[in-house]
């Protein structure tokens, strides 16, 4: 929950000043470099993170980024602001996130 509130609000205050592809992308490298270490540790106890383990969240966090910029500029085509679209999106894309990661990345 830490890392979906602190990427988010670093995208909310980029929205302001980037286009959502970028904003995403910065938001979502602090995912990365943040999430990849607190969730295998703290949410899914995984003692030893390994190289496979990163490159599938790495994998994931790809996708994600692409999502996120392509569907927050899709919503905003419809008048919403960008910051509204990005917010609509925290809780499908932490569910999808959460499930690749217990059922894909840090599997026990």
């Amino acid at each position: 929950m830490v890392n979906v509130i602190l990427t988010n609000i670093i995208l909310q205050i980029l929205l302001f000043l980037l286009s959502s592809i970028y904003a995403t992308l910065v938001s979502q490298i602090f995912n990365l470099s943040f999430g990849f270490y607190f969730y295998g540790k703290n949410v899914f106890r995984i003692k030893s993170l390994n190289f496979q383990q990163f490159i599938k969240y790495l994998i994931l966090n790809i996708f994600l980024w692409n999502f996120n910029w392509i569907m927050i500029d899709f919503i905003s085509s419809y008048g919403l602001s960008k910051n509204i679209s990005s917010i609509t999106m925290i809780c499908p894309l932490a569910l999808f996130s959460y499930v690749s990661q217990k059922l894909l990345i840090f599997k026990k």
